[in-house]
């Protein structure tokens, strides 16, 4: 699962045979490391994100995020929101159940959000937010938004909002109720529809139709229980280092 960690930002790996299911295809760049991050969406909603390079994946099926860590070819499953109450009985609650909501009833972050012009990025149009208060120390301090409400690419900022979760809840052991700030600015950005630009750092660059495999969105193998993760986590606490 820490492998997972290390997922933000780059492009996913390249699709196997099988029968094609129809959907569609966003790439993502992130300039600074030039990486890409490839987002593939099946028309029933359900989408596939991952980094170019990496075996590990994501999948959003069915509104759930699982979080797919392949390591000497034996894929390992986790759901985020269990994850998420698994560390919620190791430690002190964080999450108190936050991932058990809907998206659209999970709790915003109060930030200043002024609506600029328009823009364009990777074909699609957009329009220009500037969002203040990210930055504690310098709380007036505008980040650049390009943000699309495009319907087709609800699902890709579904499945981008979601990713990045799955990089901040392990980090919760770390940062504490940080976590949970800084899912609630997420939130509170993809409120406004789905990002193709941020600050000029990480854009897309493409998104059209694509052909996918009938398996590439299902499940390599049945995700990990609540007490399976709860089990693994104290074991790892309780390990003495070398």
């Amino acid at each position: 699962m820490r492998r997972a960690l290390g997922w933000l930002f780059g492009t996913a790996m390249m699709l196997t045979a099988g029968a094609a299911q129809a959907g569609l295809r966003a790439v993502y760049i992130d300039v600074r490391q030039s990486k890409q991050l490839q987002i593939d969406v099946h028309d029933n909603g359900d989408a596939r994100i991952s980094e170019a390079g990496s075996e590990d994946y994501g999948l959003l099926i069915g509104g759930d995020f699982y979080i797919v860590d392949v390591e000497g070819g034996k894929a390992t499953v986790a759901r985020l929101k269990d994850v998420a109450n698994a560390i919620d009985q190791v430690l002190p609650p964080i999450f108190k159940g936050l991932f058990d909501k809907a998206a659209a009833a999970m709790p915003k972050a109060d930030l200043k959000i002024e609506a600029g012009a328009a823009g364009e990025a990777g074909g699609r149009s957009g329009r220009i937010y500037y969002v203040r208060g990210l930055d504690s120390t310098q709380p007036d301090k505008a980040t650049i938004y390009l943000i699309s409400d495009d319907a087709d690419l609800t699902p890709v900022g579904n499945a981008l909002e979601a990713f990045m979760n799955a990089a901040l809840v392990p980090a919760a052991p770390l940062i504490g109720a940080g976590a949970t700030e800084l899912i609630a600015e997420t939130r509170t950005i993809f409120a406004l529809g789905t990002p193709i630009d941020v600050a000029g750092r990480f854009r897309l660059n493409l998104a059209g139709k694509a052909a996918f495999p009938a398996a590439y969105f299902r499940l390599p193998t049945p995700p990990q229980s609540v007490e399976a993760l709860v089990a693994s986590m104290k074991a790892s606490m309780e390990k003495k280092p070398e």
